[in-house]
C-alpha cells in the first residue's frame, strides 16, 4: 500500500459526454480501444469508461515509478552546475531525490544556473547525499554563503531543511523534532517538513501519531502540495494499524479518485498523480478476485479488519462489487478452454453471479454494459440467452465503431463478443458464430483474433470437429490475418494459431503451411514422427529456412547412420551443403589425417561434432523448441540427451509429448495440474475422458501421423545410443590402427561421448572402459591418452526422495506408458 507520485503524462483522453457518429474510423484506433479494456475487462479503468467517466489514459504508477527519471534529471543538472563533483551525480537508490530536485529547479528559475547561491545550495545538498548513501563518516554542512539580505532568509530555510534531511538518514529520532519545528514555522519547506514528520512516525511504527499528523496535513489547505503523497502514506499507515476503519478509509479514498470524471483529472497535475496511484492501489487494498463466497455471504472471521472493509465496500460501492465478482468469475474463463464448460460450471456461474447481484444496495445499482458483462459470465447457451447476449454484443460493437472507440460501450464490446461466440459454440450453432465474427468491425484487435476467433477454433479442435475447424480456417483465419500478427504478443498469437491449424490439417500441404507460420517451425513434435524419407524431402523444401532445412538433414542423416544405412552419396552431400559447420569439421579431419578412410572420417567428424541427433523438436515442460545448436563443436551441458550424440527414439516420451502438444492447443493441462486447482468448484473431471478420446481421434487421423513409418520408429527405438555406437566403432578402429590415422583421438572423443552424450539408457561402462583402457595401453603417452584418465559408467542423475540433492542412478529413464496411435 505504499504508493507515490505517478509520473504519467496524459495523451488523448476518452472524455465523458455525448458521442457523435464518425464517418470514418481508423481500424487500428478502434482495435486499440477495444483491446485496452478487453485485456482487463473487470478493471477499475474499464468500470469508469463503462459508466461514462471517460479514460484519462494514465497508467497505474507504483511508488517508485518516477525514481529513475528523477535521478537522471538530477544527475544532468548537477553535472552542468558542478561538473567536478562526481559524488553529486552518484545518487544512491535510497536517496529521496524528488523534493531536492524540485527545490534545485526552483532556485535555478529564481536565480539562474550560474548564481553562486545555486552552487552553494548544491554543495550543501552533497552532504545530504553522503548521509543517504553511507552510514560512515561525520557529516557537517559547509559554511553559509555570505550575508546577502537578498537570499539570507531563503538560505536559512534551505539549510535548516537540509540539516534535518541529514538527520532523516542518520538519526531519525532526532529528525522528527527538527522537521516539526520547520513545519510549525513560516518556512518555504513547511509542507515537505510536515509530510516528513508523518512519514518518520509511520516508519517508527507509531501509526496512531502518524495518522494524526497525516490527517492534520490533509485538513490544512496551505499544505495542499503534499496532500497527494500524504493520502498515499495513509495506505502504509492503514496497513500498520490493520483496522477495518483504516482500510475502509483507504478504499473509499481510492474509489472516490477513480470515479472522478476524466476532464477534472486532466485539469490537475495533483489529481493525475492521485489517479495513477489509486489505480495502482485498488488491487493492493483487496478490490480484486476472491476465493470463495465469504465476502458475498458476509461471513467474517473473528476480529475482522480488511475482510470487513471489503464486505462493506462491496455493499457500498457498485464498482467494488462489480470488480471483485467479475474478476473472480472471469478468472475461471481465463484459466480454461470452452471445452471444459459443462453443467457444473454453468450452474456455479449462475449461482455466483446471482448471489453477487443480490448484494444490496450496490447490486441493484449496477446497470448498462457493466451489468451486461457480469451477466454474460453466467449466460447459458439456450436460445433466448444466446440471442440476448448476441444483441448486447452487436449493439456494443456498433456503438464502438460509430464513435471510433469513444462510446462507453467500447469497453464491453470485446468481452461481450467473446461470450456470444462461446454460447454459439457450446450450443453447436457454428454458422451463427462465424457470421457474428464475420461482422466484427475490429478484426485487427486481439479481442477478436486471440479471443473470440481463437476460442471458437480451439473449441472445435477440442471437440475433434476438424471439419468445422477447417471451414473456420478457410473463412476467417486467413493468411492476411496471420500475416498481421507480426510483433510482440501478436507473434505468440500467430504461434498459437499455427499449432492449432497444424493439428487440424487435412493433408501435408496444409500442415506445412501451418507450421511455416510459426516463429519456430521445427518445434512441432510431429516432425519427430516423420519417416527419414520425408525429412530428406523437407530438407530440399525451400519453403523452410536454411536453418530448418539443415536441421531436417542432420536428423535424417543421423537416423540413417544410427540404423546403419548407406550414409554417403547425395544425402551426405545435401547434409554437408546445408550444414557448412559440419563440412568444415569433416574437411579439418581430412586435413589432419590425409590417409583416413571415408568411414573413419565420418566417425571422427561425428565425434568432433556433438549436435548429431535424431530429433527435430525437443519436448519441453512449458514449450517445445527445435534443436538448433549455437555451436557445432561445443558440448551442451544443459541437455545432453537431446543435444549431444543421440539417444534412441523414446516412443513413450514422444507420444506423450505429441499428446501434450495437442492438449496445449486445446487448452488442457494434465490431471493434477494447476489448471484443476485454479478452476476449483467449476471443474468437472467427467468431461476429460471424452476430450482425451477426441484428441486421439484427431491425432490418429492426422495426415502426418498417419504417414508415420512405425516399423522405422521401432528400429530407431531399439538401435544403439550414440555413445555406444560411436565407442564400439572407435574401439574397432583403435584395435586395427597403428596410431597415425586418428584412432587415438577417436578413442578419447568416444570416452567423451560417454560422459556428455545420451545418459538415459543405462550404464556406459562396457564400451567407455574398453575405449579408455585401449587408449591407455596401446596409445600410452599420446596427448589423447594423457587427457583421458577416466572412463564413465552411469551418468544419469535424479532427485533423491527428499528432493534435497541429485544422485546418480544406473536405472534407465522411463516415461508414462502411452497407447499407440497406429
Amino acid at each position: 500500500m505504499l504508493k507515490s507520485f505517478a509520473a504519467s503524462m496524459a495523451s488523448l483522453a476518452i472524455l465523458a459526454g455525448p458521442v457523435l457518429a464518425q464517418s470514418t474510423c481508423d481500424p487500428a484506433k478502434l482495435s486499440s480501444a477495444i483491446d485496452r479494456y478487453a485485456a482487463e475487462p473487470f478493471s477499475a479503468r474499464t468500470w469508469r469508461v463503462l459508466n461514462g467517466l471517460g479514460d484519462p489514459m494514465l497508467d497505474p504508477a507504483p511508488s517508485d515509478a518516477d525514481t529513475w527519471a528523477l535521478q537522471e534529471q538530477w544527475k544532468k543538472l548537477a553535472a552542468e552546475i558542478l561538473p567536478a563533483s562526481q559524488s553529486l551525480q552518484d545518487v544512491s537508490w535510497s536517496c529521496r531525490i524528488g523534493y531536492p530536485l524540485s527545490v534545485l529547479q526552483k532556485r535555478i528559475d529564481q536565480l539562474g544556473k550560474d548564481h553562486p547561491y545555486v552552487k552553494q545550495w548544491l554543495m550543501v545538498q552533497e552532504q545530504v547525499l553522503r548521509a543517504c548513501t553511507s552510514e560512515d563518516g561525520q557529516i557537517s554542512l559547509p559554511p553559509p554563503l555570505g550575508d546577502d539580505a537578498a537570499f539570507a532568509n531563503r538560505q536559512k530555510a534551505d539549510r535548516a531543511y537540509q540539516d534535518a534531511s541529514i538527520a532523516f538518514y542518520r538519526d531519525k529520532e532526532k529528525a522528527i523534532p527538527m522537521f516539526r519545528a520547520i513545519a510549525q514555522s513560516n518556512s518555504i519547506h513547511r509542507a515537505a517538513a510536515a509530510y516528513n514528520v508523518a512519514n518518520l512516525l509511520a516508519n517508527a511504527k507509531q501509526p496512531a501519531e502518524a495518522r494524526k499528523q497525516a490527517e492534520a496535513i490533509l485538513a490544512d489547505p496551505t499544505l495542499a502540495s503534499v496532500h497527494g503523497i500524504t493520502q498515499e502514506l495513509l495506505g502504509y499507515i492503514a496497513n500498520q494499524e490493520d483496522t477495518a476503519e483504516g482500510w475502509t478509509g483507504l478504499i473509499d479514498g481510492d474509489i472516490a479518485v477513480i470515479e472522478t470524471p476524466a476532464d477534472k483529472i486532466l485539469s490537475s497535475e495533483d489529481l493525475k498523480r492521485q489517479y495513477a496511484a489509486a489505480l495502482y492501489d485498488i488491487d493492493f487494498v483487496g478490490i480484486r478476485a476472491k476465493d470463495g463466497d465469504w465476502w458475498l455471504d458476509g461471513i467474517l472471521p473473528e476480529n475482522p479488519t480488511i475482510s470487513k472493509s471489503l464486505v462493506d465496500a462491496s455493499r457500498q460501492h457498485p464498482m467494488a462489487l462489480w470488480m471483485m465478482a467479475g474478476q473472480s468469475a472471469n478468472a475461471k474463463f481465463q484459466s480454461a478452454p470452452w471445452s471444459l464448460i459443462g453443467d457444473k460450471w454453468q450452474t456455479r456461474m449462475s449461482d455466483y453471479v446471482g448471489k453477487a447481484l443480490a448484494v444490496q444496495p450496490s447490486g441493484g445499482q449496477l446497470k448498462g454494459p457493466a451489468l451486461d458483462m457480469l451477466k454474460a459470465l453466467s449466460a447459458k447457451p439456450d436460445d433466448a440467452t444466446r440471442a440476448e447476449i448476441w444483441s448486447k454484443a452487436r449493439s456494443a460493437m456498433d456503438l464502438a465503431e460509430k464513435s471510433c472507440g469513444e462510446a462507453p460501450e467500447t469497453a464491453a464490446a470485446g468481452f461481450l463478443l467473446n461470450h456470444a461466440v462461446r454460447l454459439s459454440a457450446l450450443s453447436g450453432h457454428y454458422e451463427e458464430a462465424k457470421e457474428g465474427l464475420q461482422s466484427v468491425p475490429f478484426k485487427t484487435s486481439r479481442a477478436y483474433s486471440a479471443g473470440a476467433l481463437y476460442g471458437l477454433a480451439q473449441y472445435l479442435a477440442g471437440q475433434g470437429n476438424t471439419a468445422e475447424a477447417r471451414t473456420l480456417r478457410d473463412k476467417l483465419i486467413t493468411p492476411e490475418l496471420l500475416a498481421g500478427l507480426a510483433s510482440g504478443d501478436d507473434v505468440l498469437d500467430r504461434n498459437r494459431f499455427s499449432a492449432l491449424l497444424a493439428l487440424v490439417a487435412e493433408d501435408e500441404a496444409h500442415w506445412k503451411d501451418a507450421v511455416l507460420r510459426n516463429s519456430d517451425p521445427g518445434s512441432d513434435i510431429t516432425f519427430n514422427f516423420l519417416p527419414v524419407k520425408t525429412l530428406w524431402a523437407l530438407a530440399e523444401d525451400t519453403g523452410f529456412s536454411q536453418q530448418d532445412r539443415a536441421l531436417f538433414a542432420r536428423a535424417a542423416w543421423t537416423r540413417d547412420y544410427g540404423l546403419q544405412r548407406k550414409v554417403d552419396g547425395p544425402h551426405l552431400d545435401l547434409m554437408l551443403g546445408l550444414n557448412p559447420e559440419i563440412k568444415a569439421i569433416a574437411d579439418k579431419v581430412k586435413a589432419d589425417y590425409p590417409d583416413i578412410s571415408p568411414r573413419n572420417q565420418r566417425l571422427l567428424t561425428i565425434l568432433r561434432s556433438p549436435p548429431h541427433n535424431i530429433l527435430v523438436s525437443m519436448p519441453g515442460d512449458w514449450m517445445n523448441e527445435s534443436i538448433k545448436p549455437e555451436s557445432f563443436t561445443e558440448i551442451d551441458g544443459w541437455n545432453p540427451n537431446d543435444k549431444n550424440w543421440w539417444c534412441p527414439f523414446e516412443t513413450d516420451r514422444q507420444l506423450g509429448a505429441l499428446r501434450k502438444q495437442a492438449n496445449d492447443v486445446n487448452g488442457l493441462e494434465d490431471d493434477g495440474g494447476y489448471q484443476i486447482k485454479r478452476l476449483g468448484d467449476v471443474y468437472d473431471p467427467a468431461l476429460v475422458p471424452q476430450l482425451d478420446a477426441n484428441r486421439d481421434k484427431v491425432l490418429k487421423a492426422h495426415p502426418m501421423i498417419d504417414a508415420t513409418d512405425w516399423k522405422e520408429l521401432r528400429a530407431l527405438s531399439r538401435m544403439a545410443q550414440g555413445p555406444e555406437r560411436l565407442s564400439d566403432a572407435a574401439i574397432r578402429w583403435g584395435k586395427a590402427s597403428k596410431g597415425q590415422d586418428g584412432a587415438p583421438e577417436a578413442l578419447a572423443l568416444a570416452v567423451r561421448t560417454t560422459r556428455y552424450g545420451c545418459n538415459w539408457h543405462g550404464s556406459h561402462e562396457r564400451y567407455s572402459k574398453a575405449a579408455q583402457q585401449l587408449l591407455a595401453t596401446k596409445f600410452k603417452g599420446t596427448s589423447w591418452q594423457q587427457q583421458t584418465p577416466y572412463w564413465f559408467g552411469c551418468r544419469r542423475t535424479e532427485w533423491n526422495k527428499d528432493f534435497t540433492e541429485k544422485v546418480t542412478t544406473c536405472e534407465p529413464k522411463t516415461w508414462p506408458k502411452q497407447a499407440p496411435l497406429n
